[in-house]
């Protein structure tokens, strides 16, 4: 399912990420999971789920798409990846007609958020919330 407007995100194991412009930005702290990596993608990007979840249910997001395949498409996209160090990113040439683009996939956790959607597509009415998942009590 492609999913493009503000808010939106995907959660999985392995996601590939495509982008005219991918810079490494700082670290996120993610209850369940722990520190991640956070990449801002500009210029056209896309995140493709390519390893779901085990079990299927979101870490971060309550309103995450969770399924093989799901892609958001969108300007701008904010990607969380769990690595010990950060993932190589590629140059791909003429991925859309004429432009260049990076790429990286993620061997890990992995979380995107759609934080500007393309021009001209409706903007979600009620807007998607961004839901935050309650950490898990340990049973003793």
């Amino acid at each position: 399912m492609k999913l493009f407007q503000d808010n939106t995100s995907i959660e999985c194991l392995s996601a590939e990420i495509i982008s005219r412009k991918i810079i490494n930005s700082s670290y996120m702290v993610i209850n369940n999971v722990g520190k991640c990596f956070l990449y801002k993608c500009s210029r056209n990007s896309e995140a493709v789920i390519k390893k779901e979840l085990s079990p299927k249910e979101a870490i971060y997001n309550q309103n995450s798409a969770l399924d093989l395949d799901d892609i958001l498409e969108a300007e701008n996209i904010s990607v969380a990846m769990k690595s010990k160090r950060a993932p190589k990113i590629f140059k791909v040439g003429a991925h859309s007609h004429r432009h260049n683009a990076q790429t990286c996939m993620s061997d890990n956790y992995t979380f995107a958020m759609i934080t500007k959607q393309v021009p001209n597509n409706p903007f979600a009415i009620p807007p998607h919330e961004i839901i935050p998942v309650q950490p898990k009590e340990i049973k003793e």
